[in-house]
């Protein structure tokens, strides 16, 4: 009788162990499926990764640090680049040149509105709070398919990301969480290449492209921005309110 009462309790833990390991598992692939993780392994990447991507504004005759300004929305910068890689003088040399990019991540930036009517530069917005150490490896590993190079990496969580994240690893999973919930468009390449479109219709087709897939998304929460005379694109920017709301862009 205690023989059978002991191969009972011993049943009924195996049973509790193995009932606990799937509901872990069936959480794991659930919230893997609702947030997309940045780790594909097919997205390329370098077989090393530079060693001296560290950046310091202080020693930069083009940068500032402001630490006054309120932060007013966020803006999600998504960088064309195919056209980075045509018009940078560095571009051969660039991995992310080096292959078929098409949108990345340019910066997830505190910006401030300002008063009514008065004219904003870069130097208004909150920028350079922290100089920080190099992150580390790992970090670019996991998100360098959002921004493909070490340097900006590094570059915009100093000048951007000190300014409201303690961490390199929360700023790239809170664009990582804004990049993975936006559906980009496929046919960016079909309307810039269009010679039948003038200027203003090719942007306008970037707009609608966005706006067509994803339904959430208003068209004043957007900038589209065109270079070259207006026959190719820069970048898509897309505005959140504090809460990481779509927001009018300022």
């Amino acid at each position: 009788m205690a023989n059978n009462r002991v191969r009972s309790l011993i049943a009924a833990i195996v049973f509790l162990i193995l009932l606990a390991l799937i509901i872990v598992a069936i959480f794991y692939f659930v919230r893997r499926n609702q947030q997309p993780t940045i780790s594909d392994k097919s997205c390329p990447r370098p077989k090393q990764f530079a060693t001296d991507y560290d950046f310091d504004y202080t020693t930069r005759s083009n940068e500032f640090q402001n630490l006054n300004s309120t932060i007013s929305y966020f803006r999600l910068s998504l960088s064309w680049s195919p056209s980075f890689c045509t018009y940078s003088k560095q571009g051969p040399n660039l991995f992310q040149c080096q292959n078929n990019f098409t949108y990345i991540v340019h910066g997830l930036w505190p910006n401030a509105y300002g008063p009514p009517g008065e004219k904003r530069s870069m130097r208004h917005h909150p920028r350079n709070c922290r100089n920080e150490q190099a992150m580390s490896t790992d970090t670019i590993h996991k998100y360098f398919c959002l921004m493909p190079s070490e340097s900006l990496m590094q570059a915009e969580w100093e000048k951007h990301g000190t300014c409201y994240w303690d961490s390199p690893e929360d700023y790239f999973e809170q664009i990582n969480a804004l990049y993975s919930n936006l559906q980009l468009p496929k046919n960016t390449e079909e309307i810039l290449s269009n010679t039948t479109l003038t200027k203003a219709q090719r942007r306008s087709g970037i707009f609608n492209s966005f706006l067509d897939i994803n339904p959430q998304l208003a068209r004043d929460n957007m900038q589209v921005i065109m270079i070259h005379k207006g026959k190719d694109l820069k970048e898509v920017a897309i505005c959140y309110d504090l809460n990481f709301n779509y927001t009018k862009c300022g």
